[in-house]
């Protein structure tokens, strides 16, 4: 029987050995997975590249797969400076944060709209913060860490004339010189035109995710250090 063609992304390569190499794949049915793949010859040598959807037979009953056929499925989207660094840094939150070999049809079609945005972003159609804040905490929903932006942890209202911060597991507490609720309502309602909605939402990203990503640093935020 021949094997199924599954739609997939490759987030990460490394080399195995003079003519393989190693894949991260996110696959909807699939999730995130290992494959081996022996690198291409000939006219059919160009890179395996992130950002490309393409279509794969994948074979083994192991964790590691390995991929029998590997074809191109749609244009490659062609990224630059920080919106390469920004795919690179969805790529390894993916690697990162989500389980090995658990079905990601949600994440596949948030992660596939998120490329989407940053196309628009390369080609000045759209702001590159708000994209990167939506996946991050559409991630964080999909991996059962949803933020409640409507109500506190006393089961309050959220209003504009309190500010809260963030308790791990609870969530939004009243407190003096936390994030203004107007933020958070905004964040929310995705609604990004104001400048310090768009920097609190960076902060609690960023605390919201440090727990699951624990002690070791995320490489590609090194690149946007380096700009």
């Amino acid at each position: 029987m021949q094997a199924a063609l599954w739609p997939g992304y490759i987030l990460h390569s490394r080399p195995l050995g003079e003519d393989k190499l190693i894949l991260q794949l996110l696959l909807p049915q699939l999730g995130r997975l290992s494959a081996v793949v022996r690198k291409r010859q000939g006219k059919a040598r160009q890179a395996l590249q992130p950002f490309q959807l393409y279509s794969l037979q994948l074979m083994g009953r192991s964790e590691l797969k390995t991929v029998k056929s590997l074809d191109e499925a749609g244009p490659a989207l062609l990224f630059s400076g920080k919106v390469l660094y920004s795919g690179l840094y969805i790529n390894e939150l993916v690697c990162r944060l989500w389980p090995d070999n658990l079905a990601a049809e949600q994440l596949f079609q948030l992660y596939q709209h998120c490329l989407t945005q940053l196309q628009a972003v390369q080609q000045a159609k759209a702001e590159l913060e708000p994209c990167l804040r939506e996946f991050e905490f559409a991630l964080l929903t999909e991996l059962g860490q949803p933020v409640d932006w409507q109500y506190d942890a006393l089961g309050e209202p959220i209003t504009t004339n309190l500010c809260y911060q963030w308790q791990h597991e609870q969530g939004f507490v009243p407190a003096a010189g936390g994030f203004a609720g107007a933020q958070l309502l905004n964040i929310g309602a995705a609604n990004w035109q104001d400048a310090a909605t768009r920097q609190a939402a960076k902060q609690l990203s960023r605390q919201l995710l440090a727990p699951l990503l624990g002690n070791k640093p995320l490489a590609s935020r090194a690149l946007f250090a380096g700009r």
